[in-house]
């Protein structure tokens, strides 16, 4: 999906304050003021309508991961990390290559603005802790990764997929933003991003404090209730 390979995460870090919003985290999907006769939707609103799909039939079951996983050390010291002034210098230091505004720049072409998404985790780090509560989901792992796909897991896939479908059909705004993250043109410009040095200086620093981008991306791709490969 996206017309990318798992090398290629398209956005967004998933899940902390355990409503689905924290699964909106760290890579980069975003919104646009469209001008219209009658009012649309910017792409977060539509982002947000999958989110809320995932905790009306999940939420509560995502939430008792987080309890359980948040008693795991290796799972407290990456979301740690993710608050630390390390990874907010390693967003700066992204924010600051010129492959990456090229990334930003295609996607805002589309519709899509990463800055809503990057404050939105930001705002969710502030309080991680939030809305647990119990019930009888068993953790797969211990640490972050084992989390995200244990909620990729949960997500009621085939709801998510006639959503996204349905969307596709009648969301003329939604439909050109990911037929963008389909074209040869998107695949060079993040394949430019993906080929820096410094970019993969970052993802290593990701992986080293337990955050793996390819279940970023696997967790993207599930959220619209399509297959990744």
């Amino acid at each position: 999906m996206f017309g990318v390979t798992k090398k290629k995460p398209l956005l967004e870090v998933t899940g902390d304050q355990v409503n689905m919003k924290f699964l909106v985290v760290v890579l980069a999907l975003t919104s646009v003021v469209l001008t219209a006769p009658q009012p649309k939707k910017i792409f977060h609103e539509n982002y947000e309508d999958f989110l809320d799909l995932i905790e009306e039939r999940v939420g509560d079951q995502i939430s008792v991961l987080m309890t359980q996983y948040i008693q795991n050390q290796e799972f407290v010291d990456t979301l740690t990390y993710l608050s630390s002034v390390d990874f907010k210098n390693l967003v700066y230091e992204m924010e600051d290559l010129p492959e990456f505004r090229a990334v930003l720049n295609y996607l805002e072409t589309h519709s899509i603005d990463i800055m809503f998404f990057i404050d939105y985790f930001n705002e969710i780090l502030e309080n991680p802790e939030a809305r647990m509560r119990t019930s009888r989901q068993e953790p797969s792992g211990q640490d972050f990764n084992s989390f995200l796909r244990d909620v990729i897991a949960l997500f009621p896939k085939a709801e998510l997929a006639a959503l996204y479908d349905q969307k596709m059909a009648d969301d003329e705004d939604f439909r050109a933003a990911m037929e963008g993250l389909n074209s040869e043109e998107w695949d060079q410009v993040f394949e430019a991003l993906w080929d820096s040095e410094i970019f993969q200086a970052e993802v290593k620093a990701l992986a080293e404090n337990g955050v793996d981008i390819e279940v970023l991306l696997d967790q993207l791709v599930a959220i619209f209730g399509q297959d990744f490969e």
